[in-house]
């Protein structure tokens, strides 16, 4: 009787074997997990770009409004508007909620306060005293005011909510800048060198912003109002997902007063 060998993998080839297949799996799972990481960050990125780009949008249509009122016909002089009194109704920056000192005309802050009005019967009520501001991480909403004192950006007497959730992400910076603001005060050209510089009614005396010649009692100005609103935030589960919006809005409604 003829006996047939028979032979199988020496124990070496199995040894490479299960470390080739060690390393191919590995290598699945490494591309599995990058992919994985990569989609959660690009999930992240994109909730925290919504959630901000929605706040934008929420005071970007809001703030256009400041100042409108609908008790106003031909009649009526526009610097007698009851949503735009000045160191009152009228749109202004503070430069932040503790300190709540006023800025200049074109100057900026992290608060700003406005009224307009919502319900169209030409009276200033208290829950049409609006306004935004950053509260430690937070952007909260002026939803009622002081009206023995409109223009501040306190919490006493006023009413202000939440706008973001501090549970999900932290808003480190929130700035109203008025720089691109612009003034012109009607009484030129009135060939007088108001300010002096040796030329009648130049440009610097048509703009009312400028430090000299400063407005003169019973001038009469009109502001437009340009607002940058700039906004960064990042998740509180990871500081590294970080965004940044800017956005520029003008107030529909020009500012006439007298000085």
């Amino acid at each position: 009787m003829k006996s047939s060998n028979q032979s199988g993998f020496t124990l070496t080839e199995l040894m490479i074997t299960i470390a080739l297949g060690m390393s191919v799996i590995s290598s699945v799972l490494l591309g599995y997990l990058a992919t994985y990481t990569s989609s959660m960050n690009t999930m992240a990125a994109s909730r925290l770009n919504q959630e901000l780009g929605t706040l934008m949008s929420v005071m970007v249509s809001d703030l256009r409004r400041a100042g409108y009122t609908s008790d106003f016909d031909s009649a009526d002089f526009p610097a007698d508007n009851a949503f735009g009194v000045v160191d009152s109704t009228g749109l202004e920056i503070f430069d932040s909620m503790a300190s709540n000192t006023q800025q200049a005309a074109t100057g900026s802050g992290t608060c700003i306060v406005y009224s307009y009005d919502r319900d169209e019967d030409g009276v200033v009520d208290v829950d049409e005293l609006s306004g935004f501001r950053l509260n430690t991480g937070v952007v909260q909403m002026r939803t009622s005011g002081n009206a023995a004192d409109p223009d501040t950006c306190a919490t006493t007497n006023n009413t202000w909510v939440d706008l973001t959730d501090d549970s999900f992400v932290t808003v480190s910076a929130l700035t109203f800048n008025l720089a691109d603001s612009q003034c012109l005060n009607t009484r030129e050209p009135n060939t007088i060198d108001d300010d002096t510089d040796g030329t009648v009614d130049n440009m610097e005396e048509y703009d009312c912003y400028e430090t000299a010649p400063v407005a003169a009692s019973g001038d009469i100005t009109v502001e437009t109002r340009q607002i940058t609103i700039t906004v960064t935030g990042n998740l509180n589960t990871d500081a590294f997902v970080r965004t940044s919006l800017t956005q520029n809005v003008r107030v529909r409604n020009d500012w006439v007063r007298v000085r």
